[in-house]
């Protein structure tokens, strides 16, 4: 592999300040002109004499879909822009991103709503080329953004948290507790349609921003069933759907340990990349015991995405659905991912219990490209 040369002051600023660093290093203005951005068709580079550095116009003319940085990697520290949104498509910034299918991203559904609307600023993870909006309505705030004008962002990025400023307020819009891509350091690129100017990275500057995550909720809390093992996906095609115990697995299937999310979230995503519309929808079994030590019946909640079978003993004990664009088939809160969605009773005998999870990433004209997995919690 061929060795590229990268300026040295911009290799030590983006890389942001280690324990030795005794302040932020200076400001980057980073210009909008075609030689330093990678696109496909989707972008426009506009000289304007009010803007010194050129304005990106964004279109969604790209099946890529975004425009970005070339050359130049950011991990810590604050990214400031100018954005005014045109038309209804979502626009936003990634950041950390490794390539199309790993990044953190920061969007905004506009609307005259903004100030008051609880979704208009929203950050989501992309994983594994899943952009999963529908894991995590927690990480969505209002914000004083203006449909149709210029609008002024701040992101203050530290190791795992984010706060994000809009329109020079000195509160911060959106708190992000625990960002959850996977990647600590990437390039930084925009994407729906949208003019962006004005572009500064400030390394090193986080505000104090405190870089390790907020403590996790389900750690040490024993209700949370967190410790599963699961099988490889496997083609649904034309099957009927997992609804009987004549469809449980083989004892002697193949399993392997799934970890848990922060949040106990067994978050399939990770592990998983989409299928494509053409191909048929992909199903996981996944298994874990409960100790009892009597005869008795726990209330369990649960939340998931799309499709869900639990059995107990190897009988049914719950299914659901939850499909976002499906009329009538979102569960509380809007088609997302949270323990709101639903809740069984769970018979336990004295002694082990096994408890047996199909889910499936079924998502009519969406299929895989979103989130999949679940999480459960009893009361």
């Amino acid at each position: 592999m061929q060795n590229r040369l990268i300026p040295s002051i911009f290799a030590l600023s983006l890389m942001g300040c280690t324990a030795a660093c005794a302040s932020p290093l200076t400001p980057l203005q980073i210009p909008f002109v075609a030689s330093g951005w990678q696109a496909n068709g989707n972008a426009t580079f506009i000289a304007r004499e009010a803007f010194p550095n050129g304005i990106l116009q964004v279109t969604s003319e790209s099946e890529a879909g975004f425009v970005v940085l070339k050359d130049k990697q950011f991990d810590n520290g604050s990214i400031e822009f100018d954005i005014k949104p045109v038309g209804e498509e979502l626009p936003g910034i990634r950041f950390r991103q490794k390539n199309g299918d790993t990044a953190d991203m920061l969007y905004f559904r506009v609307s005259p709503d903004c100030p008051a609307s609880q979704d208009c600023l929203q950050y989501v993870p992309i994983i594994n080329g899943r952009v999963l909006w529908d894991v995590y309505p927690q990480y969505q705030a209002a914000a004083p953004f203006r449909e149709n004008e210029w609008n002024h962002i701040r992101l203050v990025i530290s190791g795992k948290r984010m706060n994000v400023f809009v329109n020079g307020r000195t509160e911060a819009s959106l708190r992000v507790a625990h960002l959850e891509g996977e990647a600590a350091i990437g390039t930084i690129a925009f994407e729906g349609t949208a003019y962006y100017a004005n572009l500064t990275l400030e390394p090193g500057a986080t505000d104090g921003l405190d870089p390790k995550p907020a403590p996790d909720p389900a750690a040490g809390d024993r209700r949370y069933l967190v410790h599963w093992q699961g099988t490889d996906p496997v083609s649904l095609g034309t099957m009927d759907p997992p609804g009987s115990s004549e469809n449980l697995p083989e004892s002697a299937s193949s399993w392997s340990p799934v970890t848990a999310d922060y949040g106990g979230l067994i978050n399939l995503s990770r592990f998983h990349a989409p299928t494509r519309k053409d191909q048929p929808r992909q199903m996981i079994w996944l298994r874990t015991t409960v100790q009892s030590d009597r005869e008795q019946v726990r209330h369990v909640s649960v939340g998931w995405l799309r499709e869900i079978w639990v059995f107990a003993a190897g009988k049914p004990v719950f299914s659901g659905k939850n499909l976002y664009n499906v009329k009538g088939g979102r569960k509380a809160p809007d088609g997302r991912l949270s323990l709101e969605n639903d809740g069984f009773s769970l018979p336990l005998h004295k002694g082990t219990n096994e408890i047996v999870v199909a889910i499936d990433d079924n998502t009519p004209d969406m299929r895989g490209r979103y989130g999949w997995g679940f999480i459960m919690r009893m009361d």
